[in-house]
């Protein structure tokens, strides 16, 4: 994709009239949470696109999703597992009008926001319970959807500069069909509001001889977050390939998704999770007889103070490389051939349209 000018540099480089030096940054710098205007919820099936202004550093942006809906009959309409989140089939940063660092679903955000927060609780969630026949009634749905530009608000690593004349950033929004949230039955008076802002860091300047130079962060790498949905037809070994992107594989999560009211299949009942290269070289797997993947299950509990979801009823399990020593369990995925993550489907699992959807989060050079 086109590169936002976060030129490559170390923690202290100059160009022109321009230096990146996070710590001079940090002291120059002023914190600021920016409301941007609502838009109407443009409807199940339909797309919207969030401009970004053009100020600053842009670390952050929050999504605050207020809906009402009616179901159409009395106890027909059942929610499908991940709702709401689901309700955002995907969203994508865009540069210029090109997507390429964060492009995911609802739940894959979540899940991320619960892996990073170590399940945090909400004080403004709403939303009908999932599995249950709803009564015809106004429904209240209200969701927070978090999209992580940088990787953390400390080093600000993975920021963009909005601030220049050359790039356009914006979140493309596309919404779920009915026939992906709804096990069943159908809804009517659908309508809402999304609510956003983004957390931006002005940009400082310091004098050097007779120049005055602008003051930027560490510009020199992308935070990426991207989903791939791989078919899941049968049963056994089933292998989702892996994009071998370049830079560092932080955490690699994954579900499995099943047709809209069929058995779905948790974590804790595959056989096996391995992470796989080079043909036959796996020196990350889980599973052993009938113990499953219940240790990689019961280890992501420790680490995230609980299960990670991507919603109510849809359970992930993380390969989590950043947990304990980023620098010592990295992964660089490009210098790997045949990088795949692997699943063992139990032969009691009926996959009908069934999918498995992996996400990869990575650092990687802005070049």
């Amino acid at each position: 994709m086109p590169t936002p000018t976060n030129n490559p540099g170390s923690s202290a480089t100059q160009s022109g009239h321009e230096i990146q030096n996070a710590q001079l940054f940090a002291e120059l710098t002023e914190r600021q949470q920016m409301p941007q205007t609502s838009q109407e919820f443009k409807g199940l099936a339909k797309g919207q696109r969030l401009v970004i202004e053009k100020v600053g550093v842009v670390a952050r942006l929050r999504l605050l999703v207020k809906l009402t809906f009616t179901p159409k009959e009395e106890e027909k309409t059942i929610l499908n597992p991940g709702f709401p989140y689901r309700l955002i089939r995907e969203i994508a940063l865009q540069a210029n009008g090109v997507t390429g660092i964060i492009d995911c679903s609802g739940p894959t955000l979540h899940a991320r926001r619960m892996r990073i927060y170590r399940n945090p609780s909400s004080k403004v969630f709403k939303s009908p319970k999932v599995g249950v026949k709803l009564k015809k009634e106004s429904q209240e749905v209200v969701f927070v959807i978090e999209i992580p530009i940088a990787h953390d608000m400390l080093s600000l690593i993975g920021a963009l500069l909005a601030q220049n004349e050359e790039t356009q950033l914006a979140v493309q929004i596309n919404w779920a069909s009915e026939e992906e949230v709804l096990v069943g039955g159908a809804v009517e008076k659908l309508e809402g509001e999304v609510f956003w802002s983004t957390t931006v860091f002005s940009i400082g300047s310091t004098v050097q001889g007779q120049n005055e130079l602008t003051v930027l962060p560490d510009l020199s790498a992308f935070h990426g977050l991207i989903e791939t949905q791989t078919p899941l037809t049968g049963t056994g070994k089933r292998r989702a390939e892996l994009v071998r992107t370049a830079g560092q594989l932080l955490c690699l999560m994954a579900w499995i998704s099943n047709k809209t009211g069929e058995a779905q299949l948790e974590p804790i009942k595959w056989e096996t999770f391995a992470l796989e290269y080079g043909g036959n070289k796996d020196p990350l797997v889980w599973g052993s007889g009938a113990a499953n993947i219940r240790e990689l299950v019961e280890e992501n509990a420790d680490d995230f103070n609980g299960v990670i979801t991507g919603g109510e009823g849809l359970e992930l399990v993380a390969i989590d490389q950043e947990r304990d020593n980023p620098t010592r369990d990295l992964i660089v995925p490009q210098s790997l051939t045949e990088l795949r993550a692997t699943i063992g489907v139990p032969s009691s699992f009926s996959p009908s349209n069934a999918l498995i959807v992996t996400s990869q989060e990575t650092l990687y050079p802005a070049v």
